[in-house]
């Protein structure tokens, strides 16, 4: 009979979740609940062992509790029970359990319960406030219904009586642990639907405080009972809605109970709810630009609690007067801003924008009230509003008074004011970039990169951090490097076109609106369509090579705008995340930076600085290697290698090399091999004759073996010798680390005598990628520099990262008859960017014909 009630279960739950997958079931967590409590209902009905523990005088009740309890009950969700007793358990009650339970254990239901009596339930929900919240979610199933009710009264007479105070610190607190632990969900890319900031728990954190407060019973009392109004108890439902249904998709295709929106389901999700673009094809960005809005919702109802709970328990006596501020119209109460009173606004319109001026002075929030008054009467600001030259300077003076501890900017955001002042903004409200490289929506992004300039103006310990405050105070017109900051991704508002330049040609009539000059607006243009020019260059080219700072001196022209554009940079890839943002990162952008002001400021190409550094080491050279070498012979090998690399390469390393060329001798190549400390990775150095693709004969080899090239540098020694350094993955098997690289040096040296041996390599590179996104694979693109440096042709190939990569370019190259002289790698997103300094073999000069130029491309 048990198997028969589960059979039933399992067939009324997978008729509801098909109808609910078509669209037909918008009640689907209360149906589901009810299933439940169908089958628990008709255990407890039949069940022998339930009769006999109720006839000996121990009559129970069944409750559900948690998510179960509220009537949300989500396709994986757990199911969480109370099996309730007065005073005494019988041992028989074992026998129950397993009647009620087993059959759900056996068809894999997530099942956790707990037998308890009154007081024992009383005395743990008092000790432990994650059990109290179960019981706030309490609901009669079945059973004794008036042991149900009595500890129901006896908890929450117990609740007003000695715990409210301690309950809603609890909440408060808890919540801002969650928020801590797992991120602010709108500013999130792969956002928890559950736990994170704007997530479901904002809502229950709501609903608790409400059945504490005022002991409501259903989510309507939210609005009948004044938490809420009649708008946004409309906009509560409309959110919880879709992020309901968006988790029960997710559990349906994870098959499992998940709520992180991880990348790999995103395509997916978006196909299955409707989002597809014009192609057919599921249309990510807008499914979660339309689920950002939703959960910044909630987000807002979350601070509403926050501030009523603030209100009832943490604030002193007598502070709930006014206390006027020198904002005529503006009051403080209970530590936050309000307006004086709704006619104040409509005799003051600017008061919309003055409380946003008052917040950020005095680091004061904005209280609930007064953020919804703001979003009511948005109405109010005009042109005239807008044209006015004190509230152009309050805007102003608002955009250098946003930190990210003190968000004022976010809060003219969530509130509408900021989409009336700068309506092009509308656009990329909740606006997505679909990849695993920017961790925040456009907008938030945005307001991010002018919190981090704002950062700038506190004094670090942190060397870097330190260089970032001089610069900043060396910047005279503040106000036009945060508009550059706010608005540089403004041209993402049409991701057909080239945003930077698209964005330069938006914020142009802005700048204009917000009374810049003309030498102001034209500064800011120009931060907006070069924004990305220095993490470009620092990242895709040789910056040891002084063209390169040469290059972007010549770009850039003014010390003020390198100044600024290295501040909007910095902050700019901050705010996008760790895969743009890293020690190496931050570094070489500082190395371009220095060195571009150095030309700009002195006209020097090398700085003193590095050639002392230079110098040091070449002492240091001569000085290791002085008892084996004369000094004539040093020297001279010194002066054969290319300053960058005495820039960055160590001197015993330095030393190593040398003594690799000098045991050469009359073979092709010799290499060293040696481990990274602390890391799992090896260097391989290799000096060689410079022979016709012997770069590409090394990644060659290297895949063939099996050896992942995790980054690389060619460097020349002279004009017959060169000298490549790999970093390496060994191979898996350690046990047979040494014969893997005899291995590898003898296929090396078959694949120099033999310009065919790596033929059948070619053929094992994969044919089919697989990208971590979940999107499609974009093509592969190569883009052709021959403006950055006089001596060599610079290809950037984009493609996505698969083994053989290194090799698959470099021999396509070869067999085009292109020597690489320096190679870099670089990542952008889950693609990388593989960057080439080359030269033609047969002339050994840059490539510039226009058939060899198509040819390089048809390559790829």
């Amino acid at each position: 009979m048990d198997k028969t009630n589960t059979d039933i279960l399992i067939k009324k739950r997978e008729a509801l979740i098909e109808q609910f997958l078509l669209g037909n079931e918008p009640a689907f967590l209360e149906k589901h609940s009810s299933i439940l409590d169908e089958y628990f209902f008709t255990i407890f009905e039949k069940s022998i062992a339930a009769r006999k523990i109720t006839i000996a005088g121990t009559p129970f009740a069944i409750i559900a509790l948690g998510g179960y309890g509220r009537n949300e009950q989500c396709i994986h969700s757990d199911i969480d029970l109370l099996i309730l007793f007065e005073k005494t358990i019988p041992p028989e009650v074992e026998a129950f359990v397993q009647e009620l339970l087993y059959p759900l254990w056996d068809a894999r239901f997530e099942v956790g319960y707990a037998v308890r009596n009154i007081n024992e339930c009383l005395e743990m929900a008092f000790e432990r406030f994650d059990i109290l919240t179960t019981i706030l979610d309490a609901r009669f199933i079945c059973g004794a219904s008036l042991i149900y009710t009595s500890f129901m009264e006896k908890f929450r007479s117990d609740l007003s009586a000695k715990y409210l105070k301690d309950t809603l610190n609890y909440l408060f607190e808890h919540g801002e642990k969650r928020h801590f632990d797992f991120g602010d969900s709108t500013y999130l890319i792969t956002p928890d639907l559950k736990s994170g900031f704007g997530g479901l728990r904002d809502y229950h954190t709501l609903l608790w405080y409400a059945k504490i407060k005022s002991d409501i019973k259903t989510r309507r009392d939210l609005e009948y009972y004044g938490f809420l109004s009649h708008f946004e108890y409309l906009s509560l439902t409309e959110s919880l809605t879709d992020i309901w249904k968006i988790r029960n998709f997710l559990h349906y295709i994870t098959k499992r109970k998940c709520d992180t929106l991880h990348f790999e389901y995103q395509t997916e999700l978006a196909g299955l709810l409707g989002y597809r673009t014009k192609k057919r094809q599921p249309d990510v960005e807008r499914f979660l630009g339309d689920l950002h809005n939703r959960m910044d919702f909630l987000k807002q109802i979350n601070q509403i609690t926050f501030e009523d709970i603030l209100g009832s328990c943490r604030i002193k006596k007598g502070t709930a007067e006014a206390r006027p501020t020198k904002t005529d119209g503006l009051v403080i109460k209970r530590r936050r801003l309000h307006f004086a009173n709704t006619v104040a606004i409509l005799q003051k319109p600017d008061l919309l924008l003055k409380i946003f001026l008052e917040s950020g002075q005095r680091k004061i929030s904005l209280s609930i009230e007064a953020r919804r008054v703001v979003s009511e009467f948005l109405h109010l600001v005009d042109d005239d509003i807008k044209k006015n030259q004190t509230c152009i300077k309050i805007f102003k003076k608002i955009l250098s008074l946003s930190y990210w501890e003190f968000n004022v900017l976010n809060v003219m955001l969530a509130t509408g004011i900021l989409e009336k002042f700068i309506p092009e903004f509308s656009a990329l409200m909740n606006k997505i970039q679909y990849n695993h490289y920017h961790l925040f929506p456009v907008d938030k992004h945005s307001i991010r990169c002018v919190q981090i300039i704002n950062s700038f103006k506190d004094h670090s310990e942190s060397v870097t951090d330190a260089l970032y405050y001089a610069v900043f105070k060396e910047v005279r017109n503040k106000n036009v490097l945060l508009f550059a900051a706010l608005l540089h991704d403004i041209g993402k508002s049409d991701p057909q076109k080239e945003h930077s330049k698209t964005g330069a040609k938006i914020a142009k009539p802005i700048l204009k609106r917000f009374r810049f000059t003309s030498t102001e607006i034209e500064d800011a243009v120009f931060l907006i369509e070069n924004h990305l020019i220095l993490i470009k260059t620092a990242t895709r080219r040789d910056i040891s090579d002084e063209e390169t700072a040469v290059y972007i001196a010549n770009k850039i022209g003014k010390i003020r705008l390198l100044r600024m554009l290295y501040l909007l940079t910095v902050a700019d890839s901050k705010a996008t995340g760790p895969k743009a943002w890293n020690d190496w990162t931050e570094n070489l952008l500082k190395d371009l930076f220095l060195k571009t002001m150095g030309i700009l400021k002195k006209g020097e190409l090398a700085s003193k600085k590095t050639q002392r550094l230079i110098d040091k080491k070449k002492n240091e050279v001569q000085r290791l290697l002085k008892e084996r070498w004369r000094e004539d012979e040093i020297n001279k090998q010194l002066e054969s290698m290319p300053q960058r690399y005495l820039v960055y390469i160590p001197a015993q390393s330095i030393v190593d090399h040398i003594n690799l060329y000098r045991n050469l001798g009359p073979k092709d190549f010799i290499w060293q091999i040696s481990k990274e400390n602390n890391s799992d990775i090896r260097t391989v150095s290799i000096c060689g004759k410079d022979k016709p693709g012997f770069y590409s004969k090394i990644a060659g080899v290297f895949f063939l073996n099996g050896l992942d090239i995790v980054a690389s540098q060619a460097y020349s020694l002279g004009e017959e010798h060169v000298l490549d350094i790999f970093k390496v993955k060994p191979p898996k098997d350690r046990l047979f680390e040494k014969e893997k690289w005899e291995k590898a040096e003898n296929d090396l040296n078959q694949a120099i005598s033999d310009d065919h041996f790596l033929d059948n390599a070619v053929n094992k590179i994969p044919g089919t990628l697989k990208v971590s996104s979940g999107k499609n694979p974009e093509p592969n693109t190569v883009r052709i520099d021959n403006e950055t440096s006089s001596f060599f042709t610079i290809i950037e190939v984009f493609t996505y990262d698969f083994p053989g990569l290194l090799f698959s370019i470099t021999n396509a190259l070869y067999r085009n008859h292109i020597n690489v002289n320096v190679a870099m790698v670089a990542t952008k997103v889950d693609q990388v960017v593989d960057i080439f300094y080359v030269r033609g073999l047969e002339n050994d000069a840059k490539i510039e014909t226009k058939e060899q130029l198509v040819q390089i491309k048809m390559q790829f």
